[in-house]
Order: structure tokens, then sequence, then C-alpha cells
């Protein structure tokens, strides 16, 4: 079902590879909704360092006004790039985008990227749910000088009401998946912390009965996640810990720049980004993957739109288009790479094939 009140999505490309990928994903965007019959307004912005070049502000005074107008109204959105630096963290801490939704999910002709065993991969479907607006990222700084050497201490600090609402999260999601919730931790270690996620996972767990429930050690879900990854169904975490841990899923599928997410607040407002950085040593090359923020189109498809249907058309014809078209991260031994905008434009074809297909068996 799709809302009853037309999305806005503003573009912001940032810096590095995110205008080129970017770029390729609203190609993608624009082709889908226009084939869906699906309405929207979206502008373009610059933010990072392109904007701070002209104006001396990561995000331009004009353009969080208009963030802040969007983000108002619970179909609003973000497609963002990459930045170096800020303004994500303003971005995320400013609107409260708390719930970081990265899905791992290996695809079918990308096997041989896996540094895995193919069996390995059998069954491989993660959603890592990672809260992202408080930890130790956001902790209190500190440093000094003691007997002559200095120091510094970072705060991990979390509020109750923070895990709560993430725990929630998970566990909604493990509930419309598969039914399995581990929650990732370090209580043996950070005590206090930690033990804090424990409790309130505890409290919260009863209301999904549903849901089989588990934690683990962050140092052998490291482990785990190379040697049973099939094993895993929904993973919440910290900020911290999320944030290395998307780093092994993208090992798994076979690049980082396969990866998408997003994030989103308790109004519905999302921010839809690529797992992977700026990757300077790419930018103007084209030879980024945009698969990353492709994917990141499909899960605004479901989120912010409500249109699954048309979010599995474009996931079914990213499988189709990799089978022939793969960016350098991703090609295979001898074959020639295409670019990120060959990359866009084979999956808006094979999209179109799915979308054929599917009105004929209709």
């Amino acid at each position: 079902m799709t809302p009853t009140t037309k999305p806005t999505v503003l573009v912001l490309p940032g810096e590095g590879i995110g205008p080129e990928v970017v770029g390729a994903a609203r190609h993608v965007l624009e082709h889908v909704l226009d084939r869906a019959g699906l309405d929207a307004t979206i502008r373009e912005h610059a933010v990072g360092l392109p904007a701070y070049e002209r104006t001396g502000q990561w995000l331009p005074d004009a353009v969080r006004d208009e963030i802040d107008q969007v983000a108002a109204t619970p179909h609003g959105a973000v497609l963002f790039g990459a930045t170096a630096d800020e303004p994500i963290g303003e971005l995320r801490s400013r609107y409260d985008l708390f719930a970081n939704l990265r899905p791992a999910r290996p695809l079918r002709a990308l096997r041989d990227v896996s540094p895995l065993r193919p069996e390995r991969l059998d069954g491989v479907d993660l959603l890592l749910v990672r809260e992202l607006v408080s930890g130790v990222y956001y902790g209190r700084r500190r440093t000094g000088v003691d007997a002559g050497q200095r120091w510094a201490g970072q705060e991990m600090y979390y509020r109750e009401d923070e895990i709560r609402r993430i725990v929630r999260c998970a566990l909604e999601h493990a509930e419309a998946r598969r039914r399995r919730l581990t929650l990732v931790h370090k209580a043996n270690a950070i005590p206090d912390v930690f033990g804090l996620w424990l409790e309130v996972l505890a409290e919260e767990a009863p209301a999904f009965p549903d849901v089989e429930v588990r934690d683990m050690y962050a140092d052998t879900m490291a482990m785990q996640m190379v040697l049973r990854p099939a094993d895993f169904d929904v993973i919440v975490t910290s900020n911290l810990l999320g944030d290395v841990l998307s780093e092994i899923t993208g090992a798994v599928c076979g690049s980082l720049g396969l990866l998408p997410s997003a994030t989103l607040s308790p109004t519905g407002f999302a921010l839809y980004e690529p797992v992977g950085g700026t990757a300077p040593d790419l930018a103007g090359t084209g030879h980024a993957n945009p698969l990353g923020t492709i994917g990141s189109v499909e899960l605004m498809l479901r989120h912010t739109f409500g249109a699954p249907r048309w979010a599995d058309f474009l996931a079914d014809g990213v499988e189709r288009a990799v089978e022939s078209c793969r960016t350098p991260d991703i090609a295979g031994p001898g074959s020639a790479p295409c670019t990120t905008k060959e990359m866009a434009a084979a999956v808006c074809d094979a999209f179109d094939a799915v979308v054929a297909e599917e009105g004929t068996q209709r």
C-alpha cells in the first residue's frame, strides 16, 4: 500500500564516490517510480566537502532548514552518499535516526566473490540492527597528562530508553522475519553497560513469545559470522559493535560495496545510504560499485514508499543484472568489468524484464 502523502526524497550525494553511486541509484529510483506509477518530490543538495568549499558549512543552513521540513513528515527521506566527516553525525543526532538496519544477503550470482566456501552461503539472510545515536561515539571525551604521560578517554554511555527502543525495533523485525534474535555484547568486560542491555532485552522479549532470543559475546559472534553465517537472522547491538560487525557482513557477501542500509527515526523519517565510505581512490574512475546505494533504494521503497512488491522486483532485477554486469570489486577473473553507470543501466533493464514477466504470469 502506497502512502497517501507524496514522499519527498532529498538527495545528498556528499563527496568521494558519493556523487557517482548516488547518481546511479537516483537513476534507478526514478526509473522504478516511473514504472510503478509512484509519485515523489526529489530534490538534490550539496553537503560535506563540496558544500564546505562553497559556503564554509558542511551542512548549509538552507539545506538544514529543508531537511527540517521534510523530517517533520512520516514520508520524508534522504538518499545519502558518503562524507569523510560531517554532516552525517549531525544528521543522525539532529533527527534522532536511531535504528540502523543493515541487511546482508549474498547474491546468488556472486558466490564466487565471497571468500567463504559456497556451501557456507546457503540460507544466509542477515539483518544487523545497530543503535546509531548513542554509545561511545557520542560519549564525553577527555584528555590530560598524568605523571608526565598523556592520556585520553571517551565514555561509553547508554540510557535505558535508548536501549529499549532499539531492542524493541529488533524484536519487531525478528518477528516479521525468521523469528530469531541475537544480542551481541561484551558484558564480560563492560558489565554495567551491557548488563543493562541484557536486562532490557529480558524485559521486552516476553511481548514477542514467538521470537527465539539469545545473546553472544562480540568476539564469538565475529567468528561465528564467518563459520556459520546462516545460523543468524536478526542481530541487535550497540553503535560501536555494529560498526565492526558490518564490515564482516561485507566480507561474507564479497564486497562492502554491496551493502545497503536504512536508518529510521521514531517519526518515520528515514535516511538511506550505502554502508561503504567515500573511497577517494575510486572517485572519478567510474569503477565504484553502486549496488549498496541501489539496495538502499530498495529499502526506501519498502519503508518510505510502502511498496514492497516493487522493492521485490528491484531486488530480483539486481540478482539478474550481476549475472552479466559487474564493477571491478566483484568482477571475476578474466571478465571485463562494467562502469558505475553501466551497472545502473543493467539493473534498470533487468528490473523491466522482471516486471514484464510478472505481468505475463498474472
